[in-house]
């Protein structure tokens, strides 16, 4: 828990659906420095996260996955995947649809996959996932603060708070835990944009980055003479 709690790149990855400290921690130490990568598809093919192929002729043939590189992290990345899976943003939605066509197994590898190389850009950019659920990333980000032993951070003031504004209930949550801003709704590229709406769940991410609703106090009721 101190571990995570002390590393930044740990904290980053807990930010993605499924993840814990304990998965973000196997996934740093197996993968060690990502700049060995091309990119994230390498990064899951070292983790033995990519179907075997085998090409004769004009015939390709694709079997299981190759299962090659730390068999811990792919064990734990697959748990990470199945409680992926049914988070209602991107990551979810890409399960739902492949779900209709292939088998339930099937579809939990390949969510796996997606979460390396999601991950991967996270590292490399230094950016935490930009659809995440700010209640979820919040317990689990204070859970491991608590179990390491830290004191809660401190409330910024009005100055502070109006030196650095950040929009959106996300990149408050992410503030909050030292975290840098992930891009909201007016920085995503048109393509980012047209691939929300076709997955069904634009509604959701942009429904993350909103101010949150600052519900009016109720007065206290008039005492009434008896």
């Amino acid at each position: 828990m101190a571990l995570a709690h002390q590393s930044h790149q740990a904290k980053l990855l807990m930010t993605l659906p499924g993840v814990a400290h304990g998965v973000a921690m196997s996934l740093l130490a197996a993968l060690g420095d990502t700049s060995r990568f091309k990119d994230g598809d390498h990064a899951a093919s070292y983790l033995g996260l990519v179907p075997v192929t085998r090409q004769s002729g004009g015939t390709c043939y694709h079997g299981p996955i190759t299962k090659t590189g730390c068999p811990q992290t792919r064990a734990i990345l697959i748990q990470a995947a199945q409680h992926a899976a049914s988070h209602p943003g991107p990551i979810g939605a890409f399960f739902r649809r492949l779900r209709k066509r292939k088998s339930h197994n099937v579809a939990v590898v390949a969510v796996a996959r997606k979460l390396v190389t999601i991950a991967f850009l996270m590292l490399k950019n230094d950016e935490p996932y930009r659809y995440a659920k700010p209640d979820t990333v919040r317990a689990k980000l204070s859970a491991v603060r608590r179990k390491a032993g830290a004191s809660a951070p401190k409330k910024a003031g009005k100055s502070a708070a109006s030196a650095e504004p950040i929009a959106g209930r996300l990149n408050a949550t992410y503030r909050r835990s030292a975290l840098p801003a992930a891009k909201n709704p007016e920085q995503w590229s048109a393509g980012e944009h047209r691939a929300l709406a076709a997955a069904g769940v634009a509604a959701f991410a942009h429904e993350v980055h909103a101010e949150p609703v600052k519900r009016p106090r109720a007065r206290p009721k008039a005492k009434t003479k008896s």
